[in-house]
């Protein structure tokens, strides 16, 4: 079982963090209700994802986690999704550095919990990307230039498979999560 930290200021339904520390996958949430959004809970596997601890995470938005020259066109498009309250998921490819500097492409997505029908949280399921094959530098220019509205620059033929399932767990966790935060 996976350990999860939060922001204990933040009154979270206990439903919803033992998600967390059940989930075999990487998990944010982000309050919506606070100034620039920051993240109010994580659980271990997101800690393994960026190597960064709980207290140098908590309480801050995610975009400590892109690079110096940022995350690029995808940035405006994850706004938008932020504050367009039509758009209840997202997903995006976000260029990240984990805390030792190593770049690595995030498949994040991300939907909107609500409550009283308002958006108040963000659930982010993220999945690492494997940018270290070959070729895989050169899409990701292409895929950024393009606004990565293709996610298919990204991948193979054979890994729609696991895209499909990294949307399937990341659909599951969101409709859990609704259930819980009500």
């Amino acid at each position: 079982m996976s350990r999860t930290f939060h922001d204990e200021s933040v009154d979270l339904p206990e439903g919803l963090l033992t998600l967390f520390q059940r989930s075999r996958v990487s998990l944010t949430l982000a309050d919506l209700e606070q100034p620039d959004c920051p993240l109010i809970a994580a659980n271990d596997h997101f800690f393994e994802l960026c190597g960064y601890r709980a207290d140098e995470v908590i309480g801050q938005n995610c975009r400590f986690l892109q690079p110096a020259c940022g995350a690029g066109p995808v940035r405006d498009r994850m706004r938008q999704f932020i504050t367009d309250e039509a758009l209840d998921d997202g997903k995006f490819v976000v260029p990240n550095e984990t805390k030792g500097g190593k770049p690595f492409l995030n498949l994040i997505y991300m939907s909107k919990l609500k409550r009283g029908g308002k958006p108040r949280l963000i659930l982010g399921s993220q999945f690492r990307i494997n940018s270290e094959r070959a070729g895989m530098a050169e899409l990701y220019d292409r895929a950024l230039t393009e606004d990565l509205r293709k996610l298919n620059l990204l991948t193979t033929e054979s890994n729609w498979i696991v895209l499909g399932s990294f949307e399937a767990l990341a659909s599951s966790n969101a409709i859990i999560a609704q259930a819980r935060f009500e």
